[in-house]
């Protein structure tokens, strides 16, 4: 795909026979290693779109985190409903890649008219500032360092900072503060710039933003993520119906259940794979909302006590 300013966007697509819809994800972190994703998706009986963002891996331009999703998003996805015309179209995203599906849908429907026909986040990161600060306002310094060493620079990530040089560089933030200590890492410019922008940016209005968009939206979190709060904040001030899901885990969701009975017990449940195909089938493509005065919010919670998810209703 190609964007309006000439940048070519990378990506791999799975097709299938008798499609109910089609599947897009955006991810920085190289769209040949979702790969088991896109066969979910096409197993499901979904087209699955795994693309690269804008200036990462198999897509041009320059990679500038959490500036482009918007507009690249929206192109795509008009891109994507040319393409397949009827079909429905699902935003989906994990971490990074939920703030794309998110950034994604409000452009699509900003600028195209169109947006999503549902939207599935997992782990999502809203944003810079939401990244950069806890909920009680402590600064998230460590995990910037790593991810912005890692993933910040140029089209492809690098190996992660040494234990011992990560330890190396809180410390002198500490002492010196996060935008000194950075002159000291030998960044390109670009890179320095945005980190300054990192430490400056303004957190995410989820009411005022999105206030647009009507498509259902289903949030997957974990307990112990540092995204949580801002998870739970996106599925109680969505303008239409949220459906959100919650465990006993962090940000690699099951994949952090250490307890072999609790995880038995998740996969025995249907897992958090099984919500999202009753999600799935409760949220038809194009579900009528006459009548309905409130979105409808909704609860599900896995219990590792009972083995079981836990349902409930919210107040709007």
């Amino acid at each position: 795909m190609t964007t309006s300013d000439d940048i070519r966007l990378g990506g791999l697509l799975w097709e299938i026979d008798d499609a109910a819809g089609i599947v897009l994800l955006r991810t920085p972190y190289d769209a040949r290693r979702h790969t088991e994703t896109g066969r979910s998706w096409a197993g499901r009986g979904y087209h699955c779109l795994i693309q690269d963002v804008r200036g990462r891996y198999l897509s041009s331009g320059e990679w500038d985190p959490y500036q482009h999703e918007t507009i690249d998003g929206a192109e795509v996805i008009a891109q994507l409903r040319a393409h397949f015309p009827g079909l429905p179209l699902i935003a989906f995203g994990a971490s990074y890649a939920a703030h794309a599906a998110l950034e994604g849908a409000y452009g699509a429907m900003r600028h195209e008219h169109s947006a999503p026909d549902g939207i599935i986040v997992l782990v999502p990161a809203l944003g810079l500032a939401e990244t950069a600060w806890n909920p009680d306002g402590a600064p998230q310094i460590e995990h910037r360092i790593a991810w912005w060493h890692e993933h910040g620079i140029g089209p492809r990530s690098r190996k992660p900072l040494p234990p011992d040089e990560l330890a190396t560089r809180v410390r002198r933030t500490e002492q010196i503060g996060v935008i000194s200590a950075a002159r000291e890492w030998s960044w390109p410019a670009a890179v320095f710039e945005r980190w300054e922008r990192l430490w400056t940016a303004t957190h995410l209005s989820v009411r005022t933003r999105y206030a647009e968009l009507i498509s259902p939206l289903l949030v997957v979190t974990g307990a112990h993520d540092f995204f949580d709060a801002d998870a739970r904040r996106l599925a109680a001030s969505w303008p239409s119906d949220s459906h959100l899901v919650t465990g006993p885990w962090g940000h690699r969701l099951a994949a952090d259940l250490t307890d072999p009975h609790t995880r038995e017990q998740l996969d025995n449940s249907g897992g958090i794979g099984g919500i999202i195909d009753g999600w799935l089938r409760t949220h038809t493509p194009f579900a009528a909302r006459l009548g309905r005065l409130e979105p409808a919010r909704y609860v599900s919670a896995f219990d590792p006590d009972s083995g079981s998810w836990q349902q409930s209703r919210t107040a709007a």
